[in-house]
């Protein structure tokens, strides 16, 4: 006998027998009251215990007598598409999945959970047991040292399960708020509220390793949000209301951020499973490859990537190449019919000639420039004239300067010399004009000027009053008063005239301004008109010059690179492109042959999530090459069918049409369940559903591998009955060894299963605000039990349904401790 074995007094055979007794007597019992099947068969392999299962056996007994928890015997169990694929042949720890952080039979309480969920005045929920009128739920990792990886929460219809759990995961997740969540005591008199969400998660060091670098990719020092020596990740979410305006404010670990941080932080972390988020995820393309992609290895994956990483650099280095010998602008004359650019050197004296021309006018534009500048330095005033800027702009500009616009290849030398010439036009305008005004004004030898006029006025006036005898009369006091105002007149035109020509007047203003260029505009058009004629003789835009005389220069030297260059990069990309198709061969494959295992995998889970006469077929379809801008690897896509009764369509038919896709014939609820038998076919791709899924592009192998910290199901067994409940809640238990599990749900054959049994109740208050006082409390024994018969029987038959709800635990009990056992004996 091995070491450790206690010696017992009894035969072997009969301690091999009290526990399948056991067994059969309490399913015989749970047969009576709960779902009448058939006594189960023993086989005789189920007789063949190793030492280690009859220590475990032993326990079972010793401590059943003690024990108050418990739930249902469990249907035929279909092994994940990992399992399948290691019996195939693949040798032991071979990389098999992405999904490395799965495994069956092993229950982490120390994996990464979410510790507590509170919320506030979320939709008006409050609480009575405290004076804050928080909503807080505690959620242990273990109880009296077992796991606690699958939590049910159930109550009434309308209680608000979906609300505290569901809302509160998706607001700290980055979801959309709405004015409505806010609730408004009318009689309070005010018109300022607010509403919290909090949701603190423990971490796991892998999920906070994601978290580091999720941070850092966001350019955020993680060391300032994450607390050195604390698993604990706290995401928190505050809606203010203002009157009409909504406001919303989030925190990590009570430091401030954006809500795309949140969203990006957040997300990945929790995956919330409804009905429309299971709609959304199977209508998305990309959300079902990603499904897919969770069973490829992940080698295969990062090496497409690789390869797709090194064609689109290739691209960008082409592409980057003939974009800088776009930019170099040679004469058309430099150029052979079919194209080309010489290649012989019959005119090179030519090209130096070009050069060496433009070298010179080169220098002379250098000179204008310094020139103007020069002049613009005599003047000293502050006026920030539209010349003077002009001016400070040329100064700082050299001949091969372009434009900061979209047309990048434009000469900023060229079009500030002419908005400079403008400019003195304008200038030499406004001075002659202001001249004239002046001469129209007080000139006395002009015959058009004012002061001309009021002379003749004047001496027409004495003309009029020259025979007048009464010098006292009325006609002598109008007279009188007139020559006053035509004093007052000419006084008036002395004085304008005096400020035209003083030293501060208009005139001496626009002088001092137009004498910051000492070029008339006649010389600077000489130089324009140089420019001009040189591009037309190389046939180019003006604005285009400096970049042809820079393209000149590199091709007399020699050093034109991207001519050089651009033959490589061509056949670079060639190779990049071959490399890729290749490893996107061996991606499809892959997906195929896993499309097909996939599909088998489903269509014998369905009957068991009363789908019995359904079947489900996962059918890929390629693209033709994959020199495309997708995100994802490779260049396939994944369509998932749905055929009931036995239907079958073709593939072609099927595309044309849409007939038996997923997304057009499944309902709501028959979604989520066919995503609930993928996610236990495939281990991990809930991951699609979470609110900031990984890019497969950019995020390692590791991360997309790895499973949310906890995944939310809300009333995914919803039109669910029988059997295939049982079933449903049976995949939730084996799922819930990968991630903690919390199901919202009115079965009571799942909430018999669980690890920590929530009831959620409300009552509602009868003031002017309707506000709902909310009671969330986790029930054991008695409780538990009495909520197991309300969900089964409502009001009807209360006794049975407690008889009912006893069997229940006890048989859950069992299974647990059958599961258990295993566990021990693996």
């Amino acid at each position: 006998m091995s070491e450790g074995i206690p010696q017992r007094k009894c035969p072997l055979n009969l301690f091999l027998l009290c526990p399948l007794a056991l067994l059969f007597n309490m399913t015989h019992n749970i047969q009576v009251l709960a779902f009448q099947r058939p006594p189960p068969t023993i086989k005789l392999d189920e007789l063949r215990y190793s030492y280690k299962e009859l220590l475990a056996q032993k326990t079972i007994i010793s401590s059943f007598a003690s024990s108050s928890r418990t739930v249902v015997s469990s249907p035929t169990r279909i092994r994940p598409l990992d399992s399948i694929r290691s019996d195939s042949g693949d040798d032991e720890g071979s990389e098999t999945s992405n999904n490395t952080n799965y495994k069956p039979n092993d229950k982490h309480p120390c994996k990464s959970r979410i510790r507590q969920i509170r919320c506030r005045n979320l939709a008006g929920m409050t609480t009575s047991s405290n004076a804050t009128d928080e909503i807080i739920l505690n959620l242990p990792g273990t109880i009296n040292g077992r796991a606690t990886d699958l939590i049910a929460i159930t109550g009434e219809t309308g209680s608000g399960k979906s609300l505290l759990i569901g809302r509160v995961a998706d607001l700290v997740t980055g979801g959309k708020a709405s004015i409505a969540m806010i609730h408004q005591d009318k009689g309070s008199g005010s018109d300022y509220y607010t509403a919290t969400a909090e949701m603190v998660l423990s971490l796991h060091p892998s999920h906070a390793r994601m978290v580091k670098r999720t941070l850092q990719s966001l350019s955020i020092d993680p060391t300032t949000i994450l607390k050195q020596g604390s698993s604990d990740l706290t995401l928190t979410r505050v809606l203010s209301r203002n009157g009409p305006r909504l406001k919303s404010s989030c925190s990590i670990n009570t430091v401030p951020v954006p809500l795309k941080v949140i969203k990006a932080v957040g997300g990945p972390l929790l995956a919330l499973v409804n009905a429309p988020a299971a709609a959304a995820a199977l209508n998305k393309p990309s959300s079902r490859l990603y499904m897919l992609d969770t069973g490829v290895p992940a080698s295969v994956l990062q090496s497409v990537r690789q390869l797709q990483s090194a064609y689109r650099q290739a691209k960008q280095h082409r592409q980057s190449l003939e974009h800088d010998l776009a930019r170099h602008y040679l004469p058309v004359s430099m150029k052979n019919n079919d194209g080309k650019l010489w290649q012989d050197d019959r005119d090179l004296e030519l090209l130096k000639h070009w050069v060496k021309e433009l070298d010179g006018f080169e220098g002379r534009i250098s000179n204008l420039r310094d020139s103007i500048c020069a002049s613009n330095m005599l003047v000293d005033d502050d006026d920030d004239c539209n010349m003077k800027t002009i001016i400070g702009n040329l100064e700082m500009t050299e001949w091969m300067d372009n434009d900061d616009s979209d047309w990048s290849k434009s000469s900023k030398m060229y079009r500030l010399l002419l908005d400079l010439l403008e400019e003195i036009k304008s200038l030499d305008a406004k001075i002659a004009s202001s001249i004239q005004a002046r001469t129209a004004l007080s000139s006395l030898s002009s015959p058009d000027s004012a002061y001309t006029a009021l002379s003749r006025a004047r001496k027409l006036l004495l003309d009029a009053t020259r025979d007048m005898v009464d010098t006292k009369g009325k006609v002598a006091r109008s007279v009188e008063k007139t020559h006053e105002m035509l004093n007052q007149v000419e006084d008036a035109l002395l004085e304008c005239g005096a400020f035209l020509d003083d030293d501060k007047g208009l005139v001496a203003t626009l002088e001092e301004t137009r004498r910051r260029c000492s070029f008339t505009s006649e010389d600077l058009l000489e130089y324009i008109t140089e420019w001009n004629t040189l591009s037309r003789k190389h046939g180019i835009s003006p604005f285009q010059l400096p970049s042809c005389h820079k393209a000149l220069r590199k091709e007399l030297d020699g050093g034109l690179e991207a001519r050089i260059l651009l033959p490589k990069a061509l056949e670079a990309e060639k190779r990049a492109m071959n490399a890729l198709e290749k490893g996107c061969q061996v991606l499809t494959k892959e997906r195929r042959t896993l499309c097909e295992r996939m599909s088998k995998s489903i269509t014998e889970r369905l009957p068991l999530l009363g789908m019995g006469e359904s079947r489900f077929e996962a059918r890929l379809s390629t693209f033709k090459s994959p020199g495309y801008g997708t995100s994802h690897a490779g260049v396939d896509e994944v369509d998932f069918y749905l055929y009931h009764g036995g239907k079958k369509i073709e593939t072609g038919e099927a595309k044309e049409g849409g007939d038996g896709k997923v997304e057009n014939v499944a309902s709501s609820g028959e979604k989520a369940r066919i995503l609930l038998a993928v996610e236990c076919a495939l281990p991990g791709s809930v991951r699609a559903l979470c609110g900031s899924a990984f890019d497969s592009d950019v995020s390692s192998g590791d991360e997309s591998a790895m499973s949310p910290v906890a995944v939310i199901y809300d009333e995914i067994d919803a039109h669910v009955g029988g059997r295939a409940s049982i079933s449903v809640a049976q995949m939730l238990v084996d799922q819930s060894r990968s991630c903690q599990v919390l199901s919202i749900t009115h079965s009571p054959s799942l909430a018999a299963l669980a690890d920590i049994h929530i009831c959620v109740s409300k009552t509602t208050s009868t003031g002017s605000g309707q506000q709902a006082s909310i009671c969330a409390v986790s029930v054991e024994g008695v409780c538990r039990q009495k909520e197991l018969a309300r969900m089964a029987s409502g009001d009807m038959a209360s006794e049975e349904a407690e008889r009912f709800a006893k069997a229940l635990l006890r048989d859950a009990s069992l299974e647990e401790r059958r599961q258990n056992a295993t566990i021990v004996a693996n």
